[in-house]
């Protein structure tokens, strides 16, 4: 703007000059020229109004005229032309109003050459009726579920956290008129469903199978390979560590607890890892027969640091081993094989007259409900012949104490073996 200002000025002055110029040659003539005698009857009032007639001198009308049509081209071409100019320079020294205008019109237009339109491309047919397909397997794994059979009542529901990972697991057979073996478990997965499907999958078939063996070894007169005292008990423990190696060797991601009871014979065995848990009520009584397998027992801290791992206890009072796992014994979790075992605790008992039932469950209604409610929500449903009646009591009470972990009830009849 500054340079067409100048130009305007030297025009001005230009004009000035030939103006000037023009004044003296014009003066230069009067003077030189001789003196000019008015005729007499001219009067010297009308001198004055020829005086104000007198036209301007020529020069001094080309003068003028060159510079208003000067300023009249200068500013045509101000208007196409000095606004992408001052843009340039205001852009090129970081200032100007007329920059900051027109830059956001230039970043709009460079984005709209870098961002291609969106492409819509239509799905197929077939990609349609595969992901329908798959979503209906989900929603079938993640359902709710009831289940009443022979002896035994089981209901689960799906935490608020993730995807359903519990499971369950139940074989009955007999073995003779007065023989009968029942396996029942309830497992609880973490890091996926990878793991708990393979233990609800493997391990009840692997405890009956190992039971039978020792029953054929016993009926044959030989003893046990495993050289314990207690036939069954060895036939569970190699079931449960060998459901851990093939679950290993097959690379499966996260892990499992369980909780199971084995019938024979007049027997029950229960066995765990990790945080499932049994409860037998006698009389109305509640009595846990597992002990939860966590960091914050001191003997299973003790074996971890013994074992050169370490625990943990967070801002919310929940003990982890290497900062990772609530549990301390469980199926999989390979990464911490060292320190997570799968050795199970099992417990043998004579069942007598006084059992009446069993609740195995997993830690999404432990956490919230005492051993004792549960079991006064099982007598008060089957008081009322109501058999499934308590599983919605004892979820309801445990998502009102705030659980929002999956909840797995199974209750066993235990009346029907004592009879």
């Amino acid at each position: 703007m500054l340079l067409y200002t100048v130009q305007f000025l030297c025009s001005v002055v230009a004009a000035f000059a030939r103006l000037a110029r023009a004044l003296r040659k014009a003066m230069a003539s009067v003077l030189c020229s001789p003196p000019v005698s008015l005729p007499a009857t001219t009067s010297p009032a009308s001198s004055a109004p020829l005086s104000m007639r007198r036209k301007a001198h020529p020069a001094l009308s080309v003068a003028v005229g060159d510079a208003l049509r000067e300023r009249d081209q200068r500013e045509a071409r101000e208007q196409l032309l000095i606004a992408p100019a001052v843009d340039a320079f205001a852009a090129c020294n970081g200032g100007g109003g007329a920059a900051q205008q027109v830059e956001p019109a230039k970043k709009a237009a460079r984005g709209a050459r870098k961002r291609p339109s969106m492409l819509v491309i239509p799905v197929a047919p077939e990609a349609v009726e595969v992901a329908a397909g798959w979503g209906t397997v989900v929603a079938e794994k993640e359902a709710e579920v009831e289940v009443e059979g022979e002896g035994f009542w089981l209901a689960s529901r799906r935490g608020a956290r993730h995807a359903m990972e519990d499971a369950y697991g139940v074989i009955a057979q007999k073995l003779g008129a007065d023989s009968q073996l029942a396996f029942y478990g309830v497992y609880d997965g973490h890091g996926g469903r990878a793991a708990v499907d393979f233990v609800s999958d493997h391990l009840g078939k692997n405890v009956v199978a190992a039971v039978l063996a020792t029953t054929t070894e016993e009926a044959q007169g030989t003893e046990p390979s495993s050289g314990s005292t207690d036939a069954v008990t060895a036939a569970i423990r190699a079931a449960y560590l060998a459901t851990d190696s093939e679950l290993v060797k097959q690379g499966l991601r996260g892990g499992s607890c369980a909780a199971t009871a084995l019938v024979k014979d007049g027997d029950i065995y229960v066995a765990n890892l990790g945080d499932c848990r049994a409860v037998m009520c006698r009389g109305g009584v509640a009595t846990a027969v597992t002990s939860d397998h966590t960091a914050a027992r001191e003997d299973e801290r003790s074996r971890i640091e013994n074992s050169g791992g370490y625990v943990s206890c967070g801002s919310n009072g929940v003990w982890r081993v290497q900062d990772c796992l609530a549990v301390s014994r469980a199926f999989g979790d390979a990464d911490l094989k060292r320190w997570v075992i799968p050795e199970p605790e099992i417990r043998r008992l004579p069942l007598t007259a006084g059992c009446e039932f069993l609740v195995l469950a997993s830690d999404g209604l432990w956490n919230k409900v005492s051993n004792q409610e549960a079991v006064d929500a099982v007598s008060r449903s089957r008081a009322g012949r109501d058999s499934t009646g308590c599983f919605k009591e004892l979820v309801d009470m445990a998502r009102c104490r705030g659980s929002r972990d999956d909840i797995t009830v199974m209750v066993v009849d235990l009346k029907r073996f004592t009879i």
